[in-house]
């Protein structure tokens, strides 16, 4: 297959180095290295001017995420400057005395930091302070750096010839690939982060996919223009590699995303890994800051299988199945259609789309197409399992056939082991107590002490998440009895049933409640209420079991 063509936008560059894209204004910022300037391309009118000027040895410049703002690598110096004023006079200098030898500059601004390589070392600098760490030593004629978007990794090379990932919290550095001739500055292709794109000195534009295993590495374009150094994405199918003298544009047929992660990618809200799903059972509470916060869970009703049709697609699949096998069952392919929305851009609107597979072949998401919940995949009425574990599995397909299958079920990333648990939770109050006696249903206690305890039912047949028992009365008035929960019994693993047959609370209830008169005469009704904890990922989806008992107490 022939190399798209390679067209010039922009020429007579001293040396140009790098570039970041302005979206916002369709720029690019062009670091000519040979003139010591900043210079602007529009990328669809190729309009070409000089807005930045008085560098001493201008090495790179990165976008901030606010579009007002760059930072600039000028020496050793990191600079910040106005976007309406790039000349190195207006610049404020955010730290020096970085090293010799700098390339490019690795921005984490979401982590409020930047990185270098000077000279041996990798050095962190705290945008907001300035302050310059050294975390890792040894490198050698690096060229390229780029950090990953949650900050744990960047990825190096240099002359040397390999790419290189690090991991800045295990301080580790693992070897990608090896025997590049003289890779350049790298960049992202896509915000999924599924591709590395790199200039060589052999004049093309190279990539290197990180979702194969081990990770593979392929020709973009090529020939370039005499030393290519950089290169900006302005899309995954159009992009400009920054060459000593020009700039050369590039459109791609089918671009350079590559979609990456599992195939199943989760049960509703809760991703499909072994971290979040532990033995059949969800769990989130690790990250505490997510929304959905979960543990020890088991599944039940109709459960949303999340699938990833983009990289379904990436594989080359066009359709999928979904087979769920429970614990010493055998396989069962699942043939339940579902609903979801499709946007209609002739009518400017979701319209409600029913997906129903043919033959248990469901069809992958189009490239292109708007659906509401972008990644569902199925609705799965869990109600004719019998409780306990079940694996569910992802098949891909070529065609809609069982000889065209891609991959097995058993790849990873394509299937998760859930507990079921469809049973529901009960509320008994058997008895209330006062004084030794059982005080009979609309009782009325007249005399004795303020004190009651209470035989109490409130369970679930293994995954109970809570209990309270509640006494109203009055006008409004309402005072705790007793209540328990699963925070409290987690050490003793998933399984907890609840109190059965069990008085409560440990020191009898006194009903006397200070400033309120009524409280000690008139009806009480006790509510005894029992929640568990089985989700279908999207939230717990059995209501809470209630008893309610009344009494008049009038001391």
């Amino acid at each position: 297959m022939p190399m798209p063509p390679l067209t010039a936008i922009a020429t007579g560059f001293a040396d140009a180095i790098g570039a970041t894209y302005n979206r916002t204004l369709d720029q690019l910022l062009v670091v000519d290295c040979g003139n010591n300037a900043i210079v602007s391309v529009t990328v669809h009118t190729h309009a070409k001017s000089v807005v930045g000027t008085g560098y001493g040895v201008l090495i790179d410049l990165a976008l901030s995420a606010d579009g007002l703002h760059a930072y600039v690598v000028d020496g050793d110096k990191l600079l910040r400057l106005s976007l309406t004023n790039l000349n190195r006079a207006a610049a404020t200098v955010v730290a020096s005395g970085l090293g010799v030898n700098i390339d490019q500059l690795g921005l984490d601004e979401a982590h409020g930091y930047a990185y270098v390589v000077g000279g041996p070392d990798l050095k962190r600098i705290n945008l907001n302070t300035g302050v310059v760490t050294t975390v890792m030593t040894g490198f050698s004629n690096t060229r390229g750096l780029l950090p990953t978007r949650d900050g744990r990794f960047i990825y190096v090379c240099g002359d040397y010839g390999e790419i290189r990932r690090i991991d800045l919290q295990a301080n580790t550095s693992v070897t990608l690939v090896g025997g590049l001739t003289g890779p350049r500055r790298l960049a992202f292709s896509d915000a999924g982060e599924s591709v590395i794109l790199f200039p060589v000195v052999g004049g093309s534009l190279m990539k290197l996919d990180l979702t194969t295993t081990p990770a593979t590495v392929g020709t973009v374009v090529g020939p370039t223009a005499a030393n290519p150094y950089a290169v900006a994405v302005i899309s995954p199918e159009h992009m400009v590699v920054i060459c000593a003298s020009e700039l050369d544009e590039a459109y791609l047929t089918g671009g350079v995303y590559s979609a990456a992660g599992p195939i199943l990618l989760g049960i509703g809200f809760v991703p499909a890994d072994t971290t979040h799903i532990v033995g059949g059972y969800a769990d989130t509470h690790s990250d505490p800051s997510y929304f959905f916060q979960v543990r020890n869970c088991p599944f039940g009703g109709t459960l949303p299988l999340m699938v990833n049709h983009d990289g379904a697609r990436n594989k080359g699949a066009k359709f999928y199945q979904v087979q769920v096998t429970p614990a010493g069952g055998v396989p069962q392919t699942l043939t339940q259609p579902y609903t979801d929305y499709l946007w209609n851009t002739a009518l400017n609107r979701f319209d409600a789309t029913s997906i129903t597979p043919s033959g248990g072949f469901y069809p992958v998401h189009a490239a292109g197409a708007i659906w509401l919940n972008y990644w569902l995949g199925m609705l799965y009425d869990t109600s004719g399992l019998p409780n306990g574990l079940v694996t569910v599995q992802v098949r891909l397909f070529s065609a809609a056939n069982l000889a065209n299958e891609i991959g097995l079920a058993t790849d990873t990333g394509r299937s998760a082991t859930l507990m079921i648990d469809n049973s529901h939770p009960t509320a008994s109050l058997n008895a209330i107590w006062h004084d030794g006696a059982v005080v009979g249903t609309c009782g009325i206690v007249t005399s004795g002490t303020p004190n009651f305890t209470f035989d109490i039912a409130a369970a679930a047949p293994r995954h109970l998440l809570g209990w309270s028992l509640t006494s109203y009365w009055g006008d409004n008035k309402s005072a705790p009895v007793a209540s328990d929960n699963y925070s409290a019994h987690v050490g003793g693993g998933p399984l907890w049933t609840g109190p059965t047959a069990t008085v409560v609370p440990s020191l009898a209830w006194n009903c006397t409640v200070a400033g309120d008169p009524t409280s000690t005469r008139c009806g009480h009704s006790f509510f005894l209420y029992a929640w568990d904890r089985v989700i279908n990922g999207w939230g717990y989806i059995h209501g809470a079991a209630g008893y309610q008992k009344t009494i008049t107490i009038l001391l």
